[in-house]
């Protein structure tokens, strides 16, 4: 499974979705496994400029913005953005060294 990172434009709402995309290509046809809406960026409705900015941390918020993203019709558009190589996946290293736990202080 492949992931990248798109935004949706919500125009109505003067605002901006981040959402991290869960992919598969199976047989040269993209197969979206799952959207999870990041971030929310709100706009000024006159200039467009950022307002401010909130992460969405909740299940439940996370639930209505997919649910909003995929009835604008977002999803299709990610597809094709998908297939057409216009998205950036996102790659996730590793890290080489070894880490020690964290000591907890006791009272």
């Amino acid at each position: 499974m492949k992931n990248f990172q798109a935004t949706w434009e919500d125009e109505e709402a003067s605002r901006q979705v981040e959402l991290v995309v869960n992919y598969q290509l199976d047989q040269a046809q993209v197969e979206i496994e799952n959207v999870t809406p990041v971030r929310v960026t709100f706009l000024c409705p006159e200039s467009n400029k950022p307002l401010r900015s909130v992460g969405v941390w909740t299940n439940g918020g996370r639930r209505l913005l997919a649910k909003q993203v995929a009835a604008a019709g977002r999803l299709t558009t990610l597809s094709q953005e998908i297939a057409e190589g216009r998205l950036v996946e996102i790659k996730h290293a590793s890290p080489k060294t070894a880490t020690e736990p964290t000591r907890v202080l006791q009272a």
